[in-house]
């Protein structure tokens, strides 16, 4: 997926700083790791369900040509570790990724599986080496390709899993004393087949990394103001939406901030628009510093405005938050000569309290709010100004 103009992206994302930092050794910083890891499971965890599928039907077919073909002293141990070792252990995999608690864990699940294929398939050419059966080893090179490239495993994971089985092959044709010309011409050919694996599988995960960035910018494109980072009007509208019908169904109750930077026409005019910008940034870091519980949420609405709501709060704690907010901004010691409320930067807010009912639309709480914003301003700005539902 191609990257959206970085200039348009805002700064402060951290999609943008993950980038511009570079992941040359597959990883990310550890929050953005952890979303990684749950973005490359949903994208390959549909592809994994059917190469293990895929995996336990061509290992059936495999133990049928042994069953054909075999002498029974070699036949009945081979069978035994295709069907009682390996496919067990593909189905397992395959029926752990139908678990939420452990599909959390599907690379390491996965890779042990893998592992433990590929050390069964070393063990049966191993038994077949100890009787004599010309089994091909060319069965290891299959196994290899699917670690790198079919079961969904990342880079480290199918490496680990490669490079074992090759040490687990070499070791055993040692112990079995396989003439060293043979040996090496072996080893060459399973090593390549690594080789190609890792660095295969190292560009595709580095694309994937980079799908997952791209994915990122462009959400927050979408759904982020570009100067604050903040939501933009319409993301906030609909996780508005979805909060209000939930507050509805748990009957709690939810306040709403319409909040307005006091005189930010004068301070623009007085310092210029770049001046003002920074100013807006730092309005908007405070305002996110209180907004930090899963359903909490502030958003630019619009120029100076911005709007936020808090779930499930007290009167009394919804309160302090505004003074809080207020009183972190007039803080920051933004100086702003032109102001009649105060010498520096302030704001003034407007609050909506209300418990959500089914005939109450979530614009109610934005309207009461703006009213309440009005009040606020019309008393000399500076301050927080509460309205509850029908009062």
């Amino acid at each position: 997926m191609k990257l959206p103009h970085l200039d348009w992206v805002n700064q402060d994302s951290p999609y943008l700083r993950q980038h511009k930092d570079g992941f040359r050794l597959l990883r990310f910083y550890a929050d953005m790791e952890r979303a990684f890891d749950r973005y490359h499971t949903d994208v390959y965890l549909i592809r994994i369900r059917w190469a293990l599928l895929v995996a336990v039907f061509l290992m059936g077919m495999f133990a049928l040509l042994d069953a054909l073909t075999m002498p029974s002293e070699v036949r009945n141990p081979v069978v035994l570790l295709r069907l009682g070792l390996i496919v067990p252990m593909l189905l397992l995999t395959w029926w752990s990724t139908y678990h939420e608690r452990l599909v959390k864990h599907l690379q390491l699940i996965g890779g042990f599986c893998a592992l433990a294929a590929g050390l069964g398939v070393v063990a049966i050419v191993g038994t077949a080496r100890a009787h004599d059966f010309p089994l091909p080893y060319e069965g290891l090179i299959l196994v290899i390709v699917f670690f790198y490239f079919l079961a969904g495993l990342r880079f480290v994971a199918a490496s680990v899993c490669g490079w074992l089985t090759f040490l687990a092959y070499l070791s055993m044709e040692l112990l079995m004393g396989m003439p060293a010309e043979t040996l090496i011409f072996n080893c060459f050919f399973l090593a390549t087949a690594n080789v190609i694996g890792s660095v295969g599988c190292y560009f595709l995960e580095y694309a994937s990394r980079e799908n997952f960035l791209a994915q990122g910018l462009l959400q927050d494109l979408a759904e982020k103001d570009g100067l604050t980072g903040l939501l933009n009007r319409r993301a906030f509208n609909e996780y508005t939406e979805r909060s209000w019908r939930q507050a509805s169904r748990e009957q709690v109750p939810v306040a709403v901030m319409m909040i307005d930077v006091d005189f930010f026409k004068r301070y623009n005019d007085h310092f210029g628009h770049s001046a003002g910008d920074e100013a807006l940034k730092k309005v908007a870091g405070v305002l996110a510093e209180h907004a930090k519980r899963p359903l909490d949420v502030v958003a630019r609405y619009g120029g100076e405005e911005f709007i936020g709501l808090w779930f499930n709060v007290s009167e009394m704690a919804i309160r302090e938050i505004a003074e809080d907010l207020r009183r972190g901004v007039e803080q920051l010691h933004m100086a702003h000569p032109q102001s009649d409320a105060a010498q520096v930067v302030t704001i003034s807010i407007g609050i909506a309290y209300l418990t959500p009912r089914p005939h109450i639309p979530n614009e109610e709480a934005q309207r009461l709010a703006d009213v309440a914003l009005y009040l606020a301003k019309e008393n000399g700005r500076n301050q927080a100004v509460l309205k509850r539902h029908g009062y």
